[in-house]
């Protein structure tokens, strides 16, 4: 394939151009686009991805359009994940388990529906070097249940804590049965005692979003703490500045971003995801957000 540039330099659609896409609402903040266009760039790719607005109720009709207009494959984000399940033709592993897809690849017509946050998860903090042996998750919704499962069936000790936790024992009782895991559940009264003990913190919860607040008190961080927040708009949460403060090691959410983007467009493509163009792109992107005083979107 061969990357069409106009006279400006920037590509030009025609054709013959394999489109993906995002699908959400909203989307008009997604920093997506940026990382996944520089990277079909950098591997000289006639490809392209778009941002598109598409609300609930038009939701199955959008799928439809996309698989009749050949696209290649598409990211789902907020709120669409979970209802994607019922509207691609096969699930993979993590998907079916959470119930949740944010990435559809389309293959001889198939739809084939992919969760990549636990994956992206797993690989942000290997890039990091985090002791995974014990693990706290708060949250247990789509999110926390990927990473749940993703750093369970890589050998780590993992708690749920949840503010329902019969959600979390629910979500915990189905991890154990998918093999030979060590996982609890809890509530997020425990958060605490539980932190004490663990070598990585991981937020699964949308707390902090675009606001100034923490899931859990700073007084429960300590520097031997890994801390993983999923949430990056902004990317300096309040959780990860107070994990600064105590001299903790951080992931922002932007690496959680980087991660399961790129698993995605390997799905896509089948090629190697070029990380560098990809990392070089989000952060260029969020430094003109940070700079307007804007954040991104949250998961894709």
């Amino acid at each position: 394939m061969t990357w069409i540039k106009t006279n400006t330099g920037h590509a030009m659609i025609t054709a013959k151009t394999h489109i993906v896409a995002l699908i959400g609402e909203p989307v008009k903040h997604s920093l997506s686009p940026a990382m996944h266009n520089a990277a079909f760039a950098q591997l000289g790719l006639d490809w392209a991805y778009v941002a598109l607005s598409v609300k609930t109720q038009n939701l199955a009709q959008a799928v439809a359009g996309m698989k009749a207009l050949n696209f290649q494959g598409f990211n789902a984000t907020m709120p669409h994940k979970q209802a994607l399940v019922h509207l691609v033709d096969e699930l993979d592993p993590f998907a079916k388990f959470c119930q949740a897809v944010n990435t559809v690849s389309v293959r001889n017509g198939k739809l084939l529906g992919f969760n990549t946050d636990g994956p992206g998860t797993l690989n942000a903090l290997k890039e990091a070097k985090a002791d995974l042996s014990h693990v706290v998750i708060l949250g247990a919704g789509g999110t926390g249940s990927a990473m749940a499962l993703a750093l369970a069936q890589a050998g780590s000790e993992v708690v749920i804590l949840n503010r329902d936790v019969k959600k979390a024992e629910g979500l915990a009782h189905k991890i154990g049965k998918t093999g030979d895991v060590l996982i609890e559940a809890g509530s997020l009264d425990e958060a605490a005692d539980r932190i004490r003990e663990a070598t990585v913190l991981c937020n699964a919860t949308s707390v902090g979003m675009r606001t100034n607040e923490t899931p859990i008190s700073k007084n429960a961080l300590h520097p031997g703490l890994t801390i993983m927040d999923a949430v990056y708009a902004p990317r300096l949460t309040r959780l990860i500045k107070d994990a600064k403060g105590v001299g903790a090691h951080v992931v922002t959410g932007d690496r959680m971003l980087l991660h399961q983007g790129m698993i995605a467009f390997e799905r896509w493509t089948g090629g190697k995801a070029p990380k560098t163009a990809m990392e070089n792109a989000l952060e260029h992107a969020f430094s003109i957000l940070e700079t307007n005083g804007q954040n991104g979107s949250v998961n894709t």
